[in-house]
């Protein structure tokens, strides 16, 4: 397969065969400051793996933490970088011969932590698949795709096990905040149904009005929460843990699909796993 490298860095030491993980990481923490004229405080490696079909190219998903100056003050932002590493050579773009740079077409990797007793919504913990999902309610697609996927898990335990992330996009589904609170409350107790009944409330995305919310998952559902009950730190910190995972993985938006650790960009990838009748 043709590749295009874009953007090519040479190691210093051009007869090395190839480099360590903490080389990698050294020379694009030098290429950002020099670039930015910004510290770089730390550089750690979420993720890396050999590309299929491109001769050895492996790629790196990189969380750095850069000093931004902003008006004279220095603010410690994190700031996430997917770099192409093979023998000596390093890039920061990688086509492959249809021109689709991989760096947006991979993610990393789900890391062995993601597979948890308490995102665990569905099928068995001894599956043959792992499933990750990161949704929001409100997310038309997510409406379409994730209902469908937890009934297809559920028919289909030791198959898949089904792990379930909050992803509320506030900013144009402000009332996924409360949506997902309540959700989470019914992930925790093993209440796959009210769950997805959360998908189709009869209440807009733009609203704000927490009683309004909290009326339209009662109606919904059956079960009425209070803001008290929702905003207790337990949830709040654990939806913290799902917005981190996001982070991690450099989720960008919602459903986000992962099957047996790799993003499948389809989201429909899992059905070829389905036993055939």
């Amino acid at each position: 397969m043709r590749i295009k490298i874009l953007l090519l860095m040479i190691l210093a030491t051009a007869q090395l065969l190839g480099v360590s993980q903490k080389s990698v990481e050294f020379y694009v923490k030098k290429y950002i400051e020099k670039k930015t004229n910004s510290p770089v405080k730390h550089v750690e490696t979420l993720s890396s793996y050999v590309i299929e079909g491109t001769n050895g190219w492996k790629v790196y998903f990189l969380s750095l933490e850069v000093s931004v100056n902003m008006n004279n003050q220095f603010i410690d932002k994190k700031v996430n970088k997917v770099v192409f590493n093979k023998g000596s050579k390093i890039a920061f773009s990688l086509k492959d011969s249809q021109g689709k740079d991989y760096a947006n077409i991979l993610k990393p990797k789900v890391p062995m932590d993601a597979y948890n007793k308490k995102h665990l919504l569905a099928g068995n913990v001894n599956a043959k698949h792992k499933v990750l999902v990161m949704s929001d309610p409100f997310c038309p697609y997510c409406q379409e795709i994730v209902p469908k996927l937890i009934e297809d898990v559920q028919k289909n335990p030791s198959v898949f096990a089904l792990y379930y992330y909050h992803l509320p996009l506030l900013r144009i589904h402000p009332a996924s905040d409360i949506t997902t609170k309540a959700m989470h409350i019914f992930q925790e107790r093993g209440q796959i149904r009210k769950l997805k009944q959360c998908y189709h409330l009869l209440v807009s995305e733009k609203e704000k009005n927490p009683k309004v919310i909290l009326k339209a998952i009662e109606e919904k559902t059956g079960v009425y929460f209070t803001q008290k009950e929702l905003n207790n730190k337990a949830i709040v910190d654990a939806l913290a843990f799902d917005l981190a995972m996001k982070k991690r993985l450099m989720v960008t938006g919602t459903p986000t699909i992962f099957i047996d650790g790799t993003w499948d960009p389809t989201r429909m990838k899992y059905k070829e796993l389905l036993p055939r009748n």
